[in-house]
């Protein structure tokens, strides 16, 4: 897969290249345990939503957190209150203009996938929460 970063600097560029590693990691593990794959990287006007998946009846708005190593705190502590704002907001407009897709569910859930990386890159741990607002 090929972005064009031209206009990022470098600090931004690493940043965006371990969101979409981290939302790969996330994406395939939670296929694993069943879920599918309804958009990735859904954005408005109120922020961005890393996945958006469906888990049987349940329409399921996505957090994505990943670490490399954990010298500087774990990838939970990224996820505030405001944050946890922020995804409602959007999941909450997602639901009005995507009336199609959110009819098809009975109910909706936020979830987050938190990713530890070793400094090689290798998995340390995957935690999966689910209905954290």
């Amino acid at each position: 897969m090929i972005y064009d970063l031209g206009f990022m600097n470098n600090t931004k560029i690493q940043n965006y290249k371990k969101g979409k590693e981290g939302e790969e990691i996330a994406r395939n593990y939670l296929i694993n345990k069943g879920f599918n794959l309804i958009e990735s990287n859904y954005s408005n006007n109120l922020g961005e939503i890393d996945l958006i998946m469906s888990d049987k009846d349940w329409l399921v708005f996505v957090e994505v957190k990943l670490k490399i190593g954990n010298r500087f705190g774990q990838p939970e502590e990224m996820i505030n209150k405001n944050k946890l704002s922020q995804i409602k907001r959007v999941a909450e407009l997602f639901l009005v203009s995507e009336s199609q897709i959110a009819q098809k569910f009975v109910k909706y859930r936020v979830d987050a996938v938190c990713i530890e990386l070793n400094e090689d890159k290798t998995i340390n741990r995957i935690n999966y929460y689910d209905n954290i607002y």
